[in-house]
């Protein structure tokens, strides 16, 4: 009985990753089935069916594999948390961050400097956030805590009469509804609903409701400290 052997090559057009995997076997399960219908008589050639199954559980237990190993608890920082360290602009800057303003700190009671600007785990998908520097954890937690509050949620105060700080209020609005001439829309929504005092930074976070923005807050936060989630 003579044994036949059939190379198929083909390209799949995906990186690599843990969830690529799983498309890389439906991809080769196709190609196998198209083999078959092309005359390759997949039943008939038993060799040709091992290679066939060994192939899929190869591919199919890097999978499993790949999902028990890389898979890890996203560490999560409190939202009120001083590491013993004092932060500066620099430090977020050394992790991506991109500086949109700098604002004028008069009037944003104990602050030594404030900024607005974006970053994101996905440099092509960047948040917004703002930053508010104090000399002391201390001083963000008891001086900047109330005009943090100010700048929130659905609660927040985003015109000059009421604003506590009325600065930076352009930049902590987003539009809302259609962007047809002939629909209306709402830019006073508030674009921050959530923030973290960490060290001697409040960091304001974007999203569409609070745990959104709770996740961002997180999310560079671990970036910035990626100690805190080793093992």
């Amino acid at each position: 009985m003579s044994t036949k052997i059939v190379r198929l090559t083909f390209r799949t057009g995906l990186p690599p990753g843990r969830h690529n995997q799983t498309q890389l076997a439906e991809k080769f399960l196709r190609l196998m089935h198209n083999a078959g219908t092309r005359g390759l008589d997949v039943h008939r050639h038993s060799s040709l069916s091992v290679l066939v199954v060994i192939a899929t559980t190869i591919v199919f237990g890097s999978t499993v594999v790949s999902c028990g190993t890389d898979e890890k608890e996203v560490a999560s920082i409190p939202r009120v948390f001083d590491p013993g360290k004092t932060l500066t602009y620099a430090d977020l800057q050394a992790i991506g961050f991109k500086k949109s303003k700098e604002y004028d700190v008069e009037g944003l009671t104990g602050a030594d400097s404030a900024y607005y600007g974006f970053w994101g785990l996905d440099p092509y998908d960047r948040k917004d956030y703002e930053l508010r520097f104090f000399p002391s954890h201390s001083d963000a937690v008891e001086l900047g805590t109330p005009l943090a509050n100010e700048r929130i949620g659905e609660d927040a105060r985003l015109d000059q009469e009421t604003a506590g700080w009325p600065v930076g209020l352009r930049d902590a609005r987003r539009c809302t509804g259609s962007k047809a001439y002939s629909g209306p829309q709402n830019c006073k929504t508030p674009k921050y609903w959530d923030y973290s005092i960490y060290a001697n930074m409040i960091l304001i976070c974007s999203g569409t409701d609070r745990s959104t923005a709770q996740i961002r807050c997180n999310d560079l936060l671990i970036a910035l400290e990626p100690q805190a989630d080793a093992t």
